[in-house]
């Protein structure tokens, strides 16, 4: 055995230990990811209270059909200025209006409002709410009283009518919980928020609901109001939060009103998907929230997000595949707006959604009636990244001793080098360079599981197909494993399974490995000389119209594969793939990747078949290509955080069983255009 090959084995030994060693990031993700299979459905109480009422529908039927069809929870907004006046409770007018139709018609109610008002400056925007009813009366002045200083409301009675001017700056009311993110436009009423509806609160519980609360924003100066949500947590047991507006009272530095019961009562927070399913929407005083607390959050996506869809199994689809790859935990359901349907046709299409969404995510493995459970929030320590870091320095030295194959010196001092560097980047600046390592691995390992392969092709070509393709695959998947794990181990924190922070470099860890495979083939393929004179060889070498023509190809290729990476991509899916994903989406847990099916696989077998064969180099160039970029996306899967590590696992090994079925039929594909070449073209040349 000659030194070399010993340094060689050195390091693949001592990577397995540095692997092994970082296992922690692993178990932390996959224990919490393991506990994280329950299911939250919620409705919107207040949206469908308004569709129930435009259908003529009795809501208290439509709460027990949600029931019926396994919706457990009803989100609660706070009641609002604007939701009693829809009621028929309060009747709203701008101040301006107010005092011109007094003053006209009513001037005892002027004399009234004008002592009432004194020697103080009202707006002409300000509100003026009039309620007649007794309780409603009582209700408002509990409410304002708690939200507002007496120079900002101003209460008077005329006639057994109760009035109050809202001397106070207001704003639009966000009713649409897409209105928090800012692509949506927000409503411009006027509105003020009051705190929950203790009859709508007390109705749910008694018909056996969970309630969500949704605490919104409120811009009076009083804060006595605060201690309402507490009392409201402890007597209707809530379990979940879900913030209402843009901003949480008191951000960014007073915010333990909430805090507190967070951390007393062991709730959960719901952290909502944009609609681009780019992070959460941002809400002032979220992040200090959530990093207070300990991350006690869960993802939650909106079926506002889906109402541009037209079809209704793609609604459905979007369902199933936010749950199941985007990691969802909590459904929040308002009624569907066809405007092509009425208003019981949309609330019945929504409850019958919902039934079918729960019967297949029970059919996949998922509990739609027990609670979320509490998930740690535990933080890998410099230990586990320093692990990381060795892993990937020892998996960096053995690509390059593949590639340049340098001297024991050179690998010596490298690797001293980067020892020194790991420990400072781990024990010394005490950073989190969680990111920077699985884009490190991202890049690595594809690039290093295509060296592996061009140099077993090149040296194996004698031995039989089988053994070669088996062989073959063995490499790819088996290098790109180490790069999955080093991921998965990296990105192992409750910050990076919510999506609260994500993985970055996407198109570099797409864009890399290719040009890296390049640097391999000529290495592996080119003349003696090394790597700059091969370089140099290819540029000046003159191409035929074969080379320009793949080289189009190639750059069709590259520009689709780009296109569609990332949730940014610029090019559409087709309908046509819409309705295979659709397809596989029900025969796997997750559908597989189409890179892999249809690019990745098929040049691999196609690679194996056809090098062994002619031995021509620029077959491995242009389908080690295509399989290279079946690598990438192997590995990128696993970059999709959000994404439980078993989905990803499901989803590569389904990519195994259907790509090696296309792979064969496209290797048979390649035979038939062999023999067509030889019989019609190459037979027909010798004649």
């Amino acid at each position: 055995m000659t030194r070399s090959n010993r340094w060689v084995k050195v390091l693949w030994v001592l990577l397995l230990i540095t692997l092994v060693l970082s296992c922690s990031g692993i178990n932390l993700r996959m224990s919490n990811e393991s506990k994280n299979k329950a299911l939250v459905t919620t409705i919107d109480y207040g949206e469908f209270l308004k569709t129930a009422n435009m259908a003529d529908m009795d809501m208290d039927a439509v709460l027990a059909r949600a029931q019926a069809n396994g919706v457990h929870a009803v989100a609660v907004n706070e009641i609002s200025l604007r939701d009693l006046a829809a009621s028929g409770d309060v009747n709203i007018s701008t101040y301006a209006d107010f005092s011109s139709f007094s003053r006209l018609y009513f001037p005892n109610l002027w004399q009234a409002s004008e002592k009432a008002v004194g020697a103080r400056a009202i707006s002409p925007a300000s509100l003026v709410v009039a309620s007649s009813q007794a309780n409603i009366s009582a209700f408002l002045k509990e409410r304002l009283h708690a939200r507002f200083t007496p120079a900002e409301f101003i209460s008077f009675s005329v006639d057994g009518t109760d009035y109050f001017i809202m001397n106070a700056e207001l704003r639009p009311v966000v009713v649409d919980m897409n209105q928090t993110d800012k692509n949506k436009p927000v409503e411009r009423e006027l509105d003020a928020r009051l705190g929950f509806d203790n009859r709508v609160l007390d109705k749910l519980k008694a018909m056996g609901f969970d309630i969500i609360l949704r605490p919104g924003y409120n811009t009076g100066s009083n804060t006595v109001y605060l201690a309402e949500y507490e009392k409201t947590i402890r007597d209707y047991n809530v379990k979940y939060l879900i913030f209402g507006d843009t901003q949480l009272n008191g951000a960014p530095d007073r915010l333990g009103w909430i805090e507190e019961p967070i951390k007393k009562y062991g709730l959960t927070v719901g952290i909502i998907e944009t609609a681009s399913q780019l992070q959460y929407i941002k809400q002032k005083g979220l992040d200090e929230v959530m990093e207070s607390t300990g991350y006690p959050i869960n993802r939650v996506y909106s079926s506002t997000n889906d109402e541009y869809v037209t079809s209704s199994q793609e609604r459905y689809y979007r369902w199933v595949r936010g749950t199941i790859d985007r990691g969802i935990r909590i459904l929040y359901v308002v009624p569907f707006k066809d405007q092509k349907v009425n208003y019981a046709e949309n609330m019945n299409n929504t409850l019958a959604m919902i039934k079918d969404y729960h019967n297949t995510m029970q059919d996949k493995g998922y509990d739609v009636k027990a609670g979320l459970p509490d998930l740690s929030a535990r933080m890998p320590g410099s230990s586990h990244g320093l692990m990381v870091s060795l892993s990937l320095l020892l998996g960096g030295m053995l690509y390059l001793i593949y590639l340049l194959k340098p001297n024991r010196r050179v690998i010596t001092g490298l690797l001293a080098a980067g020892a020194i560097i790991c420990l400072g980047l781990n024990l010394g600046l005490h950073a989190d360079w969680s990111k920077v390592y699985a884009l490190a691995a991202a890049i690595l390992y594809p690039s290093f599981s295509s060296l592996l392969l061009l140099l077993y092709l090149k040296q194996n070509r004698g031995k039989p197909f089988l053994v070669q393709l088996l062989t073959s695959l063995a490499i790819i998947l088996g290098i790109n494993a180490i790069g999955m794990y080093t991921v998965v181990t990296s990105l192992a924190d409750i910050r990076y399974i919510m999506n609260v922070d994500v993985f970055s470099g996407v198109k570099v860890a797409f864009l890399a490995p290719l040009l890296l495979f390049v640097v391999n083939y000529l290495c592996c393929f080119a003349e003696a000389g090394g790597f700059k004179k091969n370089l140099k060889t290819y540029m000046y070498k003159q191409p035929n119209y074969l080379v320009l023509f793949l080289f189009m190809v190639g750059a069709l290729m590259l520009y689709v594969y780009v296109g569609r990476s990332g949730n940014t991509s610029g090019i559409q899916v087709s309908g046509l793939e819409m309705r295979l994903r659709e397809i596989l989406e029900n025969i796997f847990l997750a559908r597989p990747r189409f890179k892999e099916l249809i690019i990745g696989y098929p040049a691999l077998f196609a690679l194996v078949y056809l090098y062994r064969k002619y031995g021509k180099d620029y077959i491995a160039l242009i389908l080690g290509l295509g399989v290279m970029m079946g690598s990438i996306s192997m590995v990128n899967s696993f970059c999709h955080v959000f994404t439980a590590v078993m989905t990803s696992l499901n989803r590569t090994l389904g990519g195994l069983l259907v790509g090696t079925i296309i792979g064969v039929m496209g290797l048979v594909g390649v035979m038939i255009v062999e023999w067509l070449v030889k019989r019609y073209w190459l037979d027909a040349k010798t004649e």
